[in-house]
């Protein structure tokens, strides 16, 4: 009876420490007993409790949990929503906080007062990589500068791409079977690719400051900033109904202007009381709790602050795919030869039009290494070999007493392999031993069945793996359902390569930096009992070799 009065006492000492125990004691019976824990309410959730929204069961308070995935289907997601959430984001779903579209209602009055105003045409022409990345800037921009982010795209009489987007059209994009006309309110550009967040864009439209501003009024604007790159944008005042509204109209390349010569340094500093408040508003303005608010406000390295930031947006689910996007990434990730139930690795192999650019001075490093200085004496590349030899060189392989390697047997890896060069990359794997079933024997110890893409078994060429092979960035007459295709088939490979136990590659291109960005998450085991731990990271990076080049994506949108 004594105990059990103490015990009593104990819990109700303050409600923190009874939250917490509460959470510690259930996290221990879900590991011990298997048990199957509901959702906590959001609304009546404790800002202190930083514990992932979502405990299933059987899972361990340990990092392993986190930095290792078991295979590129969520099955703890199973039980708790659509099968089709698996294809709508880069993470797995039961990692992201669903109920920030709860907590961060934005029903202020002044909410659409400060607007940051996308205006992502500009950079239409470009990728996949290119094209998100200068999204989740925008972002990192907006939710920095506390103002609601609204995207701005041409009206489709001044599009470049006949049906309104660079993206394609999936079948949903047409008011009937005949194919011919675009639903009037079918989202056009970047739109039909992402579902952009509430939570973002306050729920705010487009501003036409009563009426007298359309799209070329702010492209007018806008290119009015690109003169004052020195300092932070101007804001254009303006009356929209009964209120004076401030507007950013930016486009992709002004934003890196301003990033580098403004925002970098503030988003940095923490030197004063002052600055350190900026960053944990910031924070919460992304859905951090108080705990990681707290926490990231106190960073000082660049490189901890970048990867915190990246933690908080993917926890955050900020970039979710559209539905017809999810579903038919879906069907064609199902139509390939990768298992989705089991680990599996994935190598990213760029080369095409990068290595006229920003792999060049890499590609020429790596062979002035190895003693060549002509660039005639080699290929303009660096080879397949040097993937396999960064991620598996053999190392752990027993050694015998005479320093040879024991040849021991291990089941065979599961390697997925993203490229615009499946052609040459293949040849390249030929070079290397063969066993039985096509398994690729890549040393003494490692075996590994390699598996591209669908569309690279069709024989597509290099530049069928690009959205917008237009000149000019002119793409009208240009087949809406191939371009579809091609971005469903870019979208399918850049989620199997983020959901990967081991991920090889390189940050010299935007995929590279943008996988990078969604391998990178929040440790809650940190401090789980509400203390830091020195033995835990705050942040973990899933399994991630860089094959050449920088060994940091640098920072978010980047």
């Amino acid at each position: 009876m004594a105990d059990t009065k103490q015990f009593g006492v104990m819990i109700a000492y303050s409600r923190k420490q009874t939250l917490r125990s509460a959470v510690i004691f259930v996290l221990i019976l879900a590991f011990l007993g298997n048990i199957t824990l509901p959702m906590r309410d959001a609304e009546n959730d404790d800002d202190d409790l930083t514990i992932s929204e979502y405990i299933h069961p059987g899972d361990k308070p340990s990092p392993k949990a986190y930095t290792t995935l078991s295979s590129f289907l969520d099955f703890s997601w199973e039980s708790w929503g659509k099968d089709t959430t698996q294809f709508e984001t880069l993470l797995p779903p039961s990692e992201i906080d669903f109920t920030i579209e709860k907590r961060l209602t934005w029903d202020e009055p002044d909410k659409c007062d400060e607007i940051f105003m996308l205006m992502p045409h500009l950079k239409a022409n470009h990728g996949q990589g290119s094209q998100l990345n200068s999204y989740l800037m925008a972002s990192v921009l907006a939710t920095f500068l506390g103002k609601a982010l609204v995207i701005l795209e041409p009206p489709r009489s001044m599009n470049n791409y006949d049906t309104g987007s660079q993206f394609g059209c999936p079948v949903d994009a047409f008011e009937d079977d005949s194919y011919a006309n675009v639903k009037e309110d079918f989202p056009d550009g970047i739109l039909r690719l992402i579902n952009h967040p509430k939570w973002l864009s306050h729920g705010c439209a487009v501003p036409t400051c009563g009426g007298t501003k359309d799209y070329n009024g702010w492209e007018e604007l806008r290119r009015q900033e690109q003169t004052y790159m020195r300092g932070p944008p101007h804001a254009f005042d303006c009356m929209e109904g009964d209120r004076n509204i401030k507007v950013i109209p930016l486009g992709g390349q002004d934003m890196r202007d301003f990033f580098i010569n403004t925002y970098r340094k503030r988003m940095l500093d923490r030197s004063t009381p002052e600055a350190k408040e900026n960053a944990y508003n910031w924070a919460t303005r992304l859905g951090a709790r108080r705990r990681d608010a707290t926490h990231f406000s106190n960073l000082v390295s660049e490189q901890e602050i970048w990867d915190y930031l990246t933690a908080l947006i993917n926890r955050s689910g900020l970039l979710r795919f559209q539905p017809w996007i999810a579903r038919d990434v879906a069907e064609y990730i199902k139509s390939s030869n990768l298992p989705l139930d089991i680990s599996y690795d994935a190598i990213h192999v760029r080369r095409g039009d990068k290595l006229i650019s920003e792999s060049k001075g890499e590609v020429n490093k790596y062979w002035a290494s190895l003693g060549f200085r002509s660039a005639s004496d080699h290929v303009n590349y660096v080879p397949f070999s040097h993937y396999i030899e960064q991620a598996w060189d053999g190392s752990d392989c027993p050694v015998k007493a005479n320093g040879k390697r024991k040849k021991i047997r291990r089941p065979k890896r599961i390697v997925y392999i993203a490229t615009d060069d499946p052609k040459t990359v293949r040849q390249e794997i030929q070079q290397y031993p063969h066993v039985r079933g096509g398994v690729t024997v890549l040393n003494e110890c490692t075996k590994a069945l390699f598996i591209f893409s669908p569309l690279s078994e069709e024989g597509a060429s290099s530049n069928s793996f690009h959205i917008s092979p237009c000149r000019d960035n002119i793409c009208r007459g240009d087949d809406c359902f191939k371009r579809y295709h091609r971005n469903i088939a870019a979208i399918a490979d850049l989620m199997i390569l983020t959901k990967s136990a081991k991920f090889v590659g390189e940050f010299n291109s935007n995929w590279g930096r943008l996988i990078r960005s969604f391998r990178t998450v929040l440790n809650d085991n940190s401090d789980i009992f509400g203390n830091e731990r020195d033995d835990e990271p705050p942040v973990l990076v899933r399994d991630t070799v860089v094959a050449f080049g920088p060994n940091h994506p640098g920072p978010v949108g980047w």
